[in-house]
C-alpha cells in the first residue's frame, strides 16, 4: 500500500500550490461489495478546488487512476477521498 500512497502523494503534490500541506491517511471500510481501503487526502484549503476540478472531473480522474493502480499493486479495492473543509460562502469575497 505504501507504493499506492507514494503515487497519490506525487500526483497531487505535482499540481497543488501548497505541496507541503498534502497529508495522506489510510483507513479500512466496507460496502456492499466487501472491504476496501480508503485513502483520505487533506490539502491546503486554497488547493481543494484544484483537486476536485470543474464538476469533480479531476477528483474522478484521480480516483480511477488510483483504483486501477491500487488494485494491480495490492489486489484490494481502493477509494480516494479528498477531505474538503466547509468554506463559508463569503470566503472568496475577502481572500
Amino acid at each position: 500500500m505504501e507504493t499506492v500512497q507514494n503515487i497519490v502523494s506525487s500526483i497531487i503534490k505535482g499540481f497543488v500550490e501548497y505541496p507541503e500541506d498534502v497529508e495522506l491517511h489510510e483507513s479500512l471500510d466496507s460496502d456492499d461489495k466487501g472491504e476496501l481501503s480508503v485513502i483520505n487526502v487533506k490539502v491546503n484549503r486554497k488547493d481543494v478546488g484544484v483537486c476536485i476540478g470543474n464538476q469533480g472531473n479531476t477528483a474522478e480522474a484521480l480516483r480511477r487512476i488510483i483504483s486501477l493502480v491500487g488494485f494491480k499493486q495490492t489486489g484490494k479495492r481502493i477509494y480516494l477521498k479528498i477531505d474538503a473543509p466547509k468554506i463559508p460562502k463569503d470566503y472568496f469575497e475577502y481572500n
